[in-house]
């Protein structure tokens, strides 16, 4: 490996004995290698990765290996990798996600080419087989991801698994991974990014997303977890958002969304449906965001112009039909007049 890599790839694990070889294997047949530094950070697991890690160290001096004690979140443990990565470029790399031959290659490339570019992403494909390699993968399902923009982000993590980004957001920008999260701190990460830079989709399939039939993934695991840390999240950056807006870009906003709020709730979701039927996939071609984010929004905007009367009946409107944590919320603020 050169003294200088243009890659640093954040290798965390815990508890994936079974996936860490095959991790491990799959980055070292990147096409760029020889300029790949890969950082294994162990959080405490108590499987045997301990003893496959040490098999590669004595061959392979561009790994990097780094054993901690105690349990850490995987955000803590990304942020150690980072801390001693030399890479021009980050990324990182779950256990149990596989590359093609050249996606290091094809991101880093990019960033070169384009210097107002500070994060990529590219499609994955799914698979639901462990250890499965990127050219393996037949006819699965693809998951394909919208290009950025700073407002999908505030309602739903857009990125895969599988980023790359500039190691100067860290050295020079100062921005890091939130380590109290324990699913969501990427989403959170993103969003501190593009308040300031530009974050862009590459029209590429260059992975694959292990999806456990027996629903293991973190993300799965703990679903109430996840939508308390989205919420939490995307809260602050709405309202970041917001206040960074004239009032002329607020009414736009308002207008852009007046036929969704005028629609009856139920009306809108079975668009909603009728589109996922036409257009299968996860995220929506047209309809993307959820009526509950349109009407979240639509309420803040109607609280900072002091039109009580609207968030009120917006809120009222919307929980007739729905549940919502923050709405409800802000409907009882409304009610008792602590606004």
């Amino acid at each position: 490996m050169n003294n200088k890599p243009i890659v640093s790839a954040l290798v965390s694990t815990y508890n994936s004995e079974k996936f860490i070889r095959g991790k491990i294997e799959d980055l070292l047949l990147q096409s760029i290698a020889d300029e790949l530094e890969i950082i294994v950070v162990n959080s405490s697991s108590l499987q045997n990765e301990d003893a496959i890690i040490k098999e590669y160290l004595s061959d392979h001096q561009n790994i990097k290996y780094i054993h901690t004690k105690e349990r850490e979140t995987i955000y803590k443990a990304w942020n150690r990798g980072i801390a001693i990565a030399k890479g021009k470029y980050i990324t990182n790399s779950n256990t149990d996600d596989r590359l093609r031959s050249d996606a290091f290659e094809i991101m880093a490339g990019y960033l070169d080419a384009n210097p107002d570019t500070m994060l990529v992403y590219a499609d994955q494909v799914l698979t639901t087989f462990e250890n499965q390699k990127f050219n393996e993968v037949k006819g699965n399902k693809i998951i394909k991801f919208p290009s950025y923009t700073h407002f999908k982000q505030l309602e739903r993590c857009i990125v895969g698994s599988q980023p790359m980004w500039r190691a100067s957001l860290h050295t020079v920008d100062n921005i890091w991974f939130n380590d109290k999260y324990e699913v969501c701190g990427d989403h959170e990460f993103e969003l501190k990014i593009s308040e300031k830079y530009k974050i862009t989709h590459l029209n590429q399939l260059l992975g694959t997303f292990y999806k456990s039939p027996a629903r293991t993934n973190k993300e799965y695991e703990n679903p109430d977890k996840v939508r308390k840390e989205v919420i939490e999240i995307t809260n602050h950056f709405i309202d970041r958002y917001l206040n960074s807006l004239s009032k002329d870009e607020l009414t736009k906003i308002q207008n852009q969304y007046k036929v969704n709020i005028s629609l009856p709730i139920l009306i809108y979701e079975l668009i909603k449906r009728i589109e996922r039927l036409f257009f299968p996939g996860i995220y929506p071609k047209f309809f993307f965001h959820s009526i509950e984010f349109i009407y979240y929004l639509n309420i803040l905007i109607y609280e900072k112009e002091k039109n009580l009367a609207m968030c009120n009946k917006l809120s009222k409107k919307f929980l007739r039909y729905k549940k919502s944590g923050r709405i409800a919320e802000k409907q009882l603020k409304f009610q008792t007049g602590t606004e």
